[in-house]
């Protein structure tokens, strides 16, 4: 999806960081050993249907974020550029949530987070919706 195809009062991000061979289908992941980094989106300890991997948009929202919560799981994680379609495949094996961590598009230095579930979730991993359409949803982390 192309900026021009950003929906009405929408703007885009301009202090996304990708390094020189990243792609559209790239997000950045933090790893604990070969598994991603969970957010615990449950208040049920029987309850993981709202669980799901910690996805960040570039390497300027890890760093936003590993500054601001550096004793967090992802603060000490190994950071990995990830194909949309393996999370994709996460998600075909029954993840159903999949939090997405992003530059702020109006404060340089400002941070969101939300999750999305579905097909909101597939449309954002895969660029056919742009992440910012969400940011009235999500939580600000600085």
């Amino acid at each position: 999806m192309s900026d021009e195809q950003l929906p009405a009062g929408v703007r885009r991000s301009p202090w996304h960081i990708y390094p020189a061979d990243w792609r559209p289908d790239h997000w950045l992941v933090p790893y604990l050993g070969e598994n991603a980094v969970i957010q615990h989106g449950h208040t049920s300890a029987d309850d993981h249907s709202l669980c799901g991997p910690m996805v960040f948009c570039c390497a300027n929202a890890q760093r936003l974020f590993v500054e601001a919560f550096p004793q967090s799981a992802a603060g000490g994680a190994s950071w990995e550029w990830t194909d949309a379609a393996h999370i994709a495949a996460w998600m075909d094996a029954g993840v159903n949530a999949v939090y997405f961590v992003f530059c702020d598009p109006v404060r340089p230095e400002g941070l969101l987070a939300g999750g999305l579930v579905g097909e909101e979730a597939r449309q954002v991993l895969f660029r056919q919706a742009h992440l910012e359409q969400f940011a009235d949803r999500a939580s600000r982390l600085r």
